[in-house]
């Protein structure tokens, strides 16, 4: 472990691609771990992969973290580290633990099938590691021969048998190292405590700790998280809802929903008698005080969308109406917006707070009670039992009854009232059916009073009269 008391822990992506729910999960973790430990949280992007590197994806990986409320305290671009990697690797050289190999391309790779057909190990152990080159790839000089134990917080006791490694290759040169020597010299200059990642960097490990013991570096204790799977039981990717989280942004989740729902991949909350989670809905408080790495599962935690769309109507719900109709703002178009007085807008979000998974869906659930489409006439008649006459007249009277209403007393209880007697005189459906259709245009929509009382007194009754005329033609 670092020589440091306090708790320090990193979350440490590569600006190759978008920020990806696997990634958010272990900040998450990491995070949870540093804030209950009064600890500190840090974000390095490891950027050494400099021609797959983008800067739109490590602008990505900054916004994503702060979108999604995990603070980081430090900040680390390894491209802007170089000269710390120099130093250690000329320490290694200058030790012996470390050599060139000139050894070409083409003659390791005939090497490698060599030992395929013989079926060898794949490595290279340099025939050349003690005669002082001075050119190629930088290698450790691997003696290592007694097994490597990980002591895993999640797995237990690992091991490896070190001689399987060989020599192998640290950088390209003094000025460009590979990512397990940057990754294991900063995990040290940084003060790791605790390397809490994805299990599929198990195999790096091993050779993660023979560089801090050329160098001399504590060792971390390490926590390998499991694998996010799809339902298949396969690794986790797009075809299985598995997004970036600029992409789950996009689409209206709720950050609340995203972090409840990342949380449980993985780990287990308290269970009652039966095994069931006590628990499954946790603000970012109640995950603070219930999590902890030893409730972490070993095998793969499969991410079902279902599940996450779950979260994300149990949280729009859970939205003051003022507080979603904040969100709700940045997914409707500016166009829809002008239709829509704030009162308007208010009543819709009411509307569609339990009938919506996303807050993308906003825009077209609105449209629909703002935007009128052409229909026919045959839209109006109740299940076509009605003729066009007697839709036309009930239509009539729908518009005389609420044309008596004070404009300052219109709303769906007022009309309701108002409408009461003719619906008991003709029937709920040849009455509601035709209201319903008028003021939607459509075969399935909201209920008439809902439209009521969004779109007041004086749309209803225009659009109470198109129908009329719709009737009246043809």
């Amino acid at each position: 472990m670092s020589n440091s008391a306090q708790i320090r822990v990193r979350i440490a992506p590569s600006p190759t691609g978008f920020f990806n729910i696997a990634t958010a999960r272990g900040a998450l973790y990491n995070w949870l771990f540093a804030k209950q430990n009064n600890g500190v949280f840090i974000l390095r992007i490891e950027d050494t992969d400099r021609e797959r590197s983008e800067q739109i994806y490590d602008q990505d990986i900054i916004d994503s973290l702060t979108w999604l409320g995990l603070e980081y305290a430090e900040f680390y671009r390894q491209t802007e580290r170089t000269d710390i990697y120099k130093k250690h690797l000329q320490t290694l050289l200058d030790s012996k633990r470390a050599f060139y190999c000139p050894h070409t391309h083409a003659e390791l790779e005939h090497e490698s099938e060599t030992q395929k057909q013989n079926k060898e190990p794949l490595r290279h152990i340099c025939s050349v590691r003690d005669k002082n080159q001075t050119t190629g790839i930088i290698r450790i000089k691997n003696n290592e021969t007694a097994r490597i134990t990980i002591n895993d917080t999640i797995r237990g006791s690992i091991e490896f048998d070190p001689t399987l490694l060989g020599d192998f290759s640290i950088a390209k040169s003094l000025e460009e190292v590979l990512y397990n020597f940057a990754v294991t010299v900063d995990d040290c200059e940084m003060q790791i405590s605790h390397v809490i990642r994805g299990e599929d960097h198990i195999s790096n490990t091993p050779k993660q700790i023979l560089i801090g013991r050329a160098l001399g570096f504590a060792e971390p204790q390490w926590a390998h998280l499991p694998l996010l799977l799809g339902k298949d039981r396969s690794k986790l990717s797009k075809r299985h809802g598995g997004l970036s989280i600029k992409e789950y942004r996009e689409q209206g989740y709720l950050r609340e929903a995203l972090i409840n729902f990342i949380a449980l991949l993985g780990w287990h909350p308290s269970a009652d008698a039966d095994g069931k989670p006590e628990k499954e809905l946790f603000t970012i408080l109640e995950l603070l005080k219930a999590f902890s790495l030893d409730k972490i599962q070993k095998s793969g935690a499969i991410a079902a969308p279902e599940k996450l769309d779950w979260f994300n109507r149990e949280y729009i719900k859970s939205l003051s109406t003022a507080e979603l109709t904040k969100r709700g703002l940045a997914f409707i178009t500016a166009e829809t917006r002008k239709k829509l007085t704030p009162a308007m807008l208010e009543k819709c979000v009411i509307l569609f707070r339990k009938r919506i998974t996303r807050l993308s869906e906003l825009e077209s659930g609105i449209k629909r009670i703002v935007d009128i489409p052409e229909y026919s006439k045959e839209l109006l008649l109740w299940k076509g039992k009605l003729n066009y006459k007697k839709t036309s007249n009930n239509i009539d009277n729908i518009i005389i009854l609420l044309s008596g209403i004070e404009q300052s007393t219109f709303s769906s209880k007022s009309a309701e009232v108002a409408l009461l007697p003719l619906i008991e005189k003709e029937g709920k459906g040849s009455i509601l059916w035709p209201l319903r259709a008028a003021l939607s245009g459509q075969e399935a929509s909201a209920g008439p009073f809902d439209f009521i009382d969004i779109l007041g007194k004086d749309i209803c009754i225009s659009r109470l009269k198109k129908a009329y005329t719709i009737l009246s033609t043809g």
